[in-house]
């Protein structure tokens, strides 16, 4: 079944915390205590697995916090007689209560929750079964929650009653894994982020929301660790490779790709059609297995980049099957046949990715492969299975689902590269996990911000998506409102509307919400930001009189502080403009320093994918560099002019470049500020790249006459310094484009390039690059502003 069926006599999740009734009787249910004291032993096997200790150790903890008292762990061999008992894991006594019952044959995680005569039985599939059953009931009828790692809710009930259970539930997501700090230690986590304390916290956590999957390499052994996938990805040779050429291609260059009539494998892949090399692969895979055993799956999958084999036999394969997908599967169909017979309960995952997304026409995956698809070029503006935007991705998923016994999810939940603005896909999480079940997911793995302890909601939205790994017909809307008045106290109302209001922004942008947004500016308005900033000073003078709440709720509003900080002038613009109010801080500087002191109280990692927050961040941190800058001096072309008549773009008023070494800020006198942006002539990049300048109030249809104020570093008066130009996003076209001579702009002292007079609109923009020059002749080139006038 699907829904794992929970008795409503309860209540179980008004709210998330109303507790199980204390009566003096129990009616058909079962009374495990009155007053604080308890008859109740819980009872293991006379063999208990290392598991089933863990698991009966759970409940005495958690039990006796819950009830005041903390009731014996003792053998089955040992219980008294007529003593009531909570059986805790498959044993001769769980065998009499529940005859028949056969754990072994039983799917993976399955659990078994029964209330039998006097007797609680709390069992499941041999693995971690009994350790579910316990965590699925100490959460959904006792009214534990684990919130995060360290954060937890335990009612306190000294009169404890349940009421009749018979609970047999499987998950229908066999491998579930979600990637957020809380959660995970992934392989792409900066383990310098975590003590060993709190990866082994991490683990615990994990496993107490029935995560198992591959990305939770900390879930002890004790607590039924993870469902081990070796080799991750790319592993034909790229990452934790299965055949490397440094130690088979100089005997066997048959083995690798034949491109172009050479053999060869920088940038290429394996021959897939080579008998020799299947068999090495198989003998690799077995010796891999043999060396892992508590893995689930083994990569056996091409590397991240094409150079696919052209050889006679790979390409006949391929243009009979139409895509290279069919030599591929070909290939893993025998490798998976290969290793089965020593290892018939191991599956072989590889990837449908880049040339191999096209699923083949004839060739089928063995019922021992896993075909793995990615959605890193969705829009989480809309899901899956319907929007619009994710038409390809859709083929791709329903094409597999349609040929293969098994595919696996890799999924992205947040933006990486900023974890820390706002990232509105709330409301396709628990449809697209749907989504893949119905197209037999076995496993999900969901892609969060791994490094990141201050981004949008991330302890919810890690609560709440493991959650419906567990359940994927669990109600989301419940399960948001459940984590929130749990977790937030009071403000959870105002903050629940937050949600709603971010959601209800970016659906009416239609914007394509990837996984790589620079900022917010495509689909947060100023009055929906203006909506937010009310929401969250309610949710703050809701929890006013608790620190801790307190703390949580101006913690959370961190990513809102940021798109202020980061669009300040614009949004200031738009206000004026539109008559709007402007809810942003009334000093941008002090705002600042105090998002500063946050980040470093909060301890907070990383910024974006792989990059930390560095201890001695200053102005030029890329997040903060359209923080407010000083004003330059009125250009001699617009004295006299009314502030609506020209405009100055300054340092703040260009799009964030993260990749190093593009550019950096500097001071210098001779700039009209005292700033200037310095590009060095090692790359060709737009560097200087304005925001749309309707953020600016340049209508559409208007004109005006563009300048530049340049220079460059230079030893020689010859060739090209750098290109200037302007181009509208709208039309996908260039307005106007200029290379700048080495001559015109060599020295000191700036001068000024008129790039003439041009119609523009609101996704007009400037824009300003670099050449490629040798360091003898041009090393940097500047820009101090470009500054617009209007012409009638």
């Amino acid at each position: 079944m699907r829904r794992l069926l929970i008795n409503t006599v309860i209540g179980l999740f008004l709210l998330g915390l109303l507790l199980p009734t204390s009566t003096a009787s129990a009616g058909d249910g079962l009374v495990l205590a009155k007053g604080g004291k308890s008859d109740y032993v819980i009872v293991l096997p006379k063999a208990a697995s290392r598991v089933e200790k863990t698991a009966a150790g759970e409940l005495q903890e958690h039990l006796g916090q819950v009830i005041g008292t903390t009731l014996p762990i003792i053998s089955e061999a040992d219980v008294p007689d007529g003593a009531p008992r909570i059986v805790v894991g498959f044993g001769s006594l769980a065998q009499k209560l529940i005859p028949g019952l056969e754990p072994a044959k039983l799917p993976p995680d399955t659990i078994i929750i029964k209330t039998v005569g006097d007797d609680l039985v709390l069992v499941g599939h041999p693995r971690r079964g009994a350790l579910c059953a316990v965590f699925t009931f100490l959460e959904d009828t006792v009214g534990v929650r684990w919130w995060t790692q360290t954060e937890t809710h335990i009612p306190k009930c000294p009169d404890l009653s349940i009421p009749p259970l018979d609970i047999r539930y499987t998950p229908i997501i066999e491998d579930r894994a979600v990637r957020y700090l809380e959660l995970s230690d992934g392989c792409f986590t900066n383990h310098s982020l975590v003590t060993e304390d709190e990866q082994h916290a991490m683990g615990v956590f994990s496993a107490r929301l029935r995560l198992n999957g591959h990305d939770h390499y900390t879930i002890p052994d004790e607590y039924g660790g993870p469902n081990g996938l070796v080799g991750w990805v790319h592993t034909f040779f790229q990452i934790n490779p299965l055949l490397p050429p440094s130690k088979y291609f100089k005997d066997h260059p048959e083995w690798y790709s034949l491109i172009d009539g050479k053999r060869q494998y920088e940038r290429a892949q394996l021959c897939l059609t080579n008998e020799e090399m299947r068999a090495e692969m198989i003998r690799v895979v077995s010796e891999r297995l043999r060396a892992n055993p508590g893995a689930t799956m083994i990569s056996v999958s091409q590397n991240d980049w094409r150079g696919n084999c052209q050889c006679d036999k790979c390409r006949a394969i391929d243009e009979r099957e139409g895509t290279p997908a069919g030599s591929l599967i070909d290939f893993v169909n025998a490798i998976a046949a290969g290793i089965e017979p020593e290892f018939p309960d191991i599956k072989v995952e590889t990837l449908a990715y880049q040339y191999t997304r096209q699923p083949p026409k004839n060739i089928r995956p063995r019922h021992n492969v896993v075909v793995r698809l990615c959605s890193i070029e969705c829009s989480f503006c809309e899901t899956l299975e319907a929007g619009e935007q994710n038409v390809k991705f859709r083929e791709d998923v329903e094409g597999w689902s349609r040929i293969a016994p098994h595919i696996y999810i890799w999924d992205y939940v947040t933006n990486f590269r900023s974890y820390l603005i706002p990232h509105p896909n709330y409301h396709v999480l628990a449809p697209n996990i749907r989504y893949f079940t119905r197209n037999k997911a076995l496993g999900v793995f969901q892609q969060g911000d791994s490094g990141s302890r201050v981004g949008e909601f991330i302890r919810l939205r890690a609560w709440l998506i493991a959650h419906l790994l567990w359940n994927p017909e669990a109600d989301e809307k419940e399960l948001i409102r459940e984590f929130m008045t749990g977790y937030y106290g009071p403000a959870a109302p105002y903050l629940i509307e937050y949600i709603q209001v971010m959601t209800d922004a970016v659906q009416r942008s239609g914007i394509y919400l990837r996984c790589y947004m620079s900022d917010t500016g495509g689909w947060l308005a100023l009055d929906d930001l203006n909506r937010a900033t009310r929401l969250f000073a309610q949710a703050s003078d809701a929890v006013r009189d608790d620190p801790i709440l307190a703390a949580r709720v101006r913690r959370e509003r961190m990513p809102i502080d940021l798109v202020w900080l980061m669009r300040y002038d614009s949004l200031k613009r738009e206000a004026r403009r539109t008559g709007m109010d402007f809810l942003g801080p009334e000093d941008p500087a002090a705002a600042l320093d105090e998002y500063r002191q946050l980040l470093k109280q909060h301890n907070a990692g990383e910024y974006r994918q792989h990059h930390l927050v560095p201890a001695d961040f200053g102005n030029d941190f890329p997040i903060f560099q359209r923080k407010r800058v000083p004003a330059g001096d009125t250009p001699e072309q617009c004295k006299g002019l009314s502030k609506t008549d020209w405009i100055d773009l300054q340092e703040a008023d260009y799009i964030p470049r993260l990749r190093p070494n593009l550019f950096r800020i500097e001071k210098d006198d001779a700039a009209s500020n005292g700033l200037t942006r310095r590009m060095p002539n090692t790359h060709t990049i737009w560097a200087c790249h304005s925001y749309p300048l309707g953020d600016y109030d340049v209508a559409d249809g208007s004109r005006w006459q563009v300048f530049f104020r340049v220079r460059c570093d230079a030893t020689t008066d010859t060739g090209t310094a750098m290109t200037l130009g302007i181009y509208d996003d709208k039309e996908h076209r260039s307005v106007a484009s200029r290379q700048i001579p080495v001559e015109t702009i060599r020295g000191s002292a700036y001068q000024l390039i008129d790039l003439g007079i041009h119609t523009l609109g609101t996704d007009t923009y400037v824009w300003a690059a670099p050449v490629v020059r040798p360091p003898n002749e041009v090393e940097a080139v500047y820009v101090d502003r470009v500054f617009l006038k209007r012409v009638p």
